[in-house]
Order: C-alpha cells, then structure tokens, then sequence
C-alpha cells in the first residue's frame, strides 16, 4: 500500500527489539493483538523495526494503542518519500498556520541516502523562515521529529508514551489471586505487562457464584479487559475454608492467604500455567511479613511472583488511579481477604502451617471448593 502523503501511527517496539533470535513471535504477538484492539478500521503494515497503522479513526486508534502492552511509544506521523525535496515539502505542509518556537530532530538510519541528519535540519530549517515558526534547539514549545529509512521518511508533531512491557501472551497463562481491594488489580495489570494471560482466581463471602459474578469483581475484570480483552476468571465459595478456619485461630488470616494459594497452584496446573501472582506487598498487612509469606508458600512448586512487593500503598493507589481500577476498588464489598482476626501472628512457622492444614483439612477443603467453582470465560 502506498504510504506516501498519508498520516500513519507509528508504533515502536522498544524492549522487544532486543529479543534476539525470537524476537519475531514477540512482534507477531503484538501484531496480533493490535489487530484485535484495532478491529477491522486498521491497516497494519510491517516496516522492520516498527509498525505502521492505518486508520480513519484517529482517536479510537490512539486510545486503543495507548492500552497495549510492547509498545514502548508511539506517534502519528505524515509519510514522505526520503528525499530533501519531499521532506521539505511535507514539513512545510504540517507546520503551516502554526506560531511559536520549534526543534528539529532528524534521524537518518539508512546510511546509503545523499544527505545526512544535518541536512534535513537545515533545509527544513531555512523553508520555515519568515513564517510564524522560528527554529530553536533548546528553548521551543514544537517539536519535529523527522525519521528517514530507506523507503520512507516520517514526520510527527505528536508523540505519546506507551505502556512498555511485552504483549500479553508471550508469557504464556498465569494464575492471578484478585480480590476487592485497591491491590490485586494492580498486580493483574503488572502480570499483563509482562506478557501473562490473566486467569483469575476470585474466593468469595457470598451463599452463590453468581453473586459474586454480578458484584463489582467483574466490573474490575471489564477494566483490566481493556488492556487485554481475554481472560478466564474462576469464582469459589469461601464457606469450606470459614467452616474449618475456627481452628485456626490467631493464624485464621495466614491459613487463608494459604489456601488461597493452594487453590491457586491446583488451577495452575489444571491450566498448564506455570506461574502465579498475587497482591502482596512485604509488611503491608500482618498476613505479608517475610515470616508469614514464606509458611503460605511451602510447598508450593510454581513461583510466586508478587510485583507489588516493594511498593508502599500510596504508589499502589496512584497506579490504580492511573488504570482504573480504584475507583471500584474502593466500593465497599464482602471481601474474605478483609478478614481482621484478633491480634493476628505475623510469625506463623512452617511447622505450624503444615500442623494446621493438616488438622483443618485443608487439601479436601481445596478440592470441595474447586468443585464448587464457576468459571466465566471470554
């Protein structure tokens, strides 16, 4: 397709550039999964070391590539032949009625063309003279970026950031424990980041699954969806475990972040996934100290992978903020997790996790409450 005279996004890869010998699955991946954010509207055109989309819909186009993990940043570009002439002409058309000061910034990656960097800077440079434009290389509120490879040059006003990271799939399926709270939803979207498809798993207070489905769980879900719109969210009662948690007394909170996890690695493995993430972050509540983190992990074969581990709850908050998530993440809910047991152990020892779980049942409890399960699929 003939790019020339056109306005295209232009998506970079950024880390999946330095992919090596696989570097191909991961751009077809993001390929793939930009051609379902897109929809049909899009073209999408391979250029080596970048992306060109092709849209009649700007706007839906940018919002969509903005929420795609792979894409390191991206910006919307008029397509010129490499040529001076060509360039010339092209800035002159994009920058006509604007006013004010601006840089330009000329890259040349193929090294075979009649002119350099250099060049282009001056000879857009001296076309803009005596307009409302004025060069400036420190001191501008413009910026063109001008790009030159072999077939094509591209220029842009308009830049945008994008969510870095590696497209969702490259990971393969991860478990991820989401709960109510402000927390989890952060760490699903931290998994999706690196590449995991999202199976969550959701243990609820409620008498039936399908309250639990209808609650605000699955408004948190249709958000982190938009980021990724496939996913596989399992629903499970949590009245075995609170049947058997009164003997568990101080280590009531510990026992169930210890179940949980226990479910969690039985999905796994149902699922062939080979990881599972949850919200913690070290020290933030009694049932997270390193002591109590490590008895609710023993045992368990799969990693565990807690990427909000260094975070305090004021970062945690702003990026829920920032993806959307926190407003729903705050609603009030009958969330199992939100259990305040009196003066909770925060050093639960392995042995006392393995004397519990023996007398509690646990291993039985797991497999009533999977059989009791409902799984939403999309």
């Amino acid at each position: 397709m003939e790019l020339y005279g056109r306005d295209v996004f232009i998506v970079h890869f950024g880390e999946l550039w330095l992919r090596g010998r696989n570097r191909g699955e991961y751009i077809s991946a993001l390929n793939r999964n930009l051609r379902e954010a897109t929809g049909d509207k899009c073209l999408i055109i391979n250029l080596r070391d970048r992306l060109a989309v092709v849209t009649d819909d700007k706007d839906k186009t940018r919002e969509s590539l903005g929420h795609l993990f792979g894409i390191s940043k991206f910006e919307l570009a008029r397509v010129s032949k490499p040529s001076l002439q060509a360039i010339r002409k092209t800035a002159e058309e994009m920058l006509l009625g604007k006013t004010g000061r601006l840089r330009i910034d000329a890259h040349r990656s193929y090294k075979e063309l009649p002119f350099d960097s250099m060049d282009v800077v001056r000879c857009i440079a001296e076309s803009i003279e005596g307009t409302g434009v004025t060069p400036s290389p420190r001191d501008h509120s413009m910026e063109l970026s001008v790009s030159i490879t072999k077939d094509h040059a591209f220029l842009s006003l308009e830049r945008f950031k994008g969510l870095g990271g590696l497209p969702v799939g490259t990971s393969g399926k991860s478990v991820i424990l989401l709960s109510g709270g402000i927390d989890s939803p952060v760490a699903a979207w931290y998994a999706m980041k690196r590449g995991a498809e999202p199976i969550y798993i959701h243990l609820h207070a409620y008498s039936d699954n399908d309250e639990a489905i209808a609650s605000k769980i699955s408004d948190i879900t249709d958000i982190l969806s938009s980021y990724y719109p496939h996913f596989k969210a399992y629903y499970l009662p949590s009245h075995f475990f609170q049947l058997a948690a009164l003997k568990a007394g101080r280590h009531e909170l510990v026992m169930l972040k210890r179940f949980m996890i226990m479910l969690a690695e039985k999905i796994a493995n149902a699922e062939s996934a080979p990881l599972i993430f949850t919200g913690e972050s070290i020290g933030q509540v009694a049932s997270q100290t390193p002591s109590n983190l490590l008895a609710e992990g023993y045992g368990v074969k799969l990693p565990i992978i807690r990427p909000l581990s260094g975070m305090d709850k004021e970062e945690i908050i702003s990026v829920a903020k920032r993806i959307g998530t926190y407003e729903h993440s705050i609603i009030p809910y009958k969330d199992v997790c939100s259990i305040n047991s009196k003066n909770p152990h925060t050093r639960t020892s392995v042995d006392t996790i393995k004397k519990l779980s023996a007398e509690m049942g646990l291993s039985r409890i797991a497999s009533r409450t999977l059989k009791a399960a409902k799984v939403v699929e999309r």
